[in-house]
């Protein structure tokens, strides 16, 4: 799919049967897919720096409630959608390229009942033109721009669909200097053929390109290299790879994965940051 400016359907988001893995997941741990809760869904759907715990943060950077229709620009297997339409009780719709991760998504919308709240949509986060100009009350997007080149046109289509004096909230790592390239793979890419991560003076440049207000910039560099730090910790005690964890989504490039994202952080190649904004009124 070369026309597509999002990072392409390549196995590294395509590893099939993901749903029975979770499925068999759910049973090691003791629970079942009619039972599952949203906390214990997190284990696998939260895929990005800090997993949880961020996605609560934003869900009350974004200040939206019930009535309000929610743009997910990159909403992967949607954790973090549901977890926004379960807190706020807005209607999400999710956007993402993967076929795999939508079809597993909506099947985990259906298992804890909030396939009327949360869509997941195939598609390419360049090109809304399914969805009318205004069409959204807020929009955020979750380690998503670092997979997609042409981010003028990724801002620019979040930009036409959201009303006027909407809010759009970045959560993104960014790269702390132009010269130094990262080590990989890392989650969001095997090689640098598919990795876009640009600093946080070209994001905003990017953002504010679009049309958008810029808000509040946050450093997460320390809490994200944390994050790494406790993960791995945690992988070591534990011995083996969790019942219910990335490992599901990832596979086997997930032991090449995690001391990347380490290094990354350690040598200071990579960031982590908030960006709050909004379409002006």
């Amino acid at each position: 799919m070369p026309e597509l400016n999002q990072v392409s359907e390549n196995d590294h988001y395509e590893l099939k049967g993901l749903l029975g893995r979770i499925d068999d997941g759910l049973g090691k741990i003791g629970t079942s897919r009619d039972r599952v809760t949203l906390d214990q869904l997190a284990q696998v759907d939260e895929f990005h720096f800090r997993g949880l715990a961020a996605t609560k943060e934003l869900i009350e950077q974004l200040q939206v409630g019930p009535g309000d229709h929610v743009l997910d620009a990159g909403s992967g297997l949607g954790g973090p959608a549901r977890q926004l339409a379960a807190s706020t009780g807005c209607r999400v719709t999710g956007v993402d390229l993967s076929t795999e991760y939508c079809q597993t998504g909506r099947e985990l919308n259906k298992w804890v009942g909030l396939q009327n709240q949360v869509s997941l949509d195939h598609g390419d986060v360049t090109d809304l033109s399914r969805y009318d100009d205004g069409s959204f009350d807020g929009a955020w997007t979750i380690h998503v721009g670092m997979s997609v080149e042409n981010k003028a046109k990724f801002y620019a289509e979040v930009f036409r669909v959201l009303k006027p004096g909407a809010p759009f909230l970045i959560y993104d790592v960014v790269a702390k200097s132009e010269q130094q390239p990262l080590h990989f793979p890392m989650p969001w890419a095997r090689n640098e053929d598919t990795s876009f991560v640009v600093t946080v003076e070209n994001l905003l440049e990017e953002l504010t390109d679009a049309g958008f207000d810029l808000g509040t910039t946050t450093d997460l560099s320390a809490q994200g290299a944390a994050f790494v730090d406790q993960f791995i910790s945690r992988l070591q005690q534990a011995g083996t790879p969790p019942p219910l964890g990335l490992n599901l989504v990832l596979g086997p490039i997930m032991k090449e994965i995690v001391p990347n994202m380490k290094r990354n952080f350690a040598e200071g190649r990579i960031g982590l940051i908030s960006q709050t904004c909004t379409k002006p009124a």
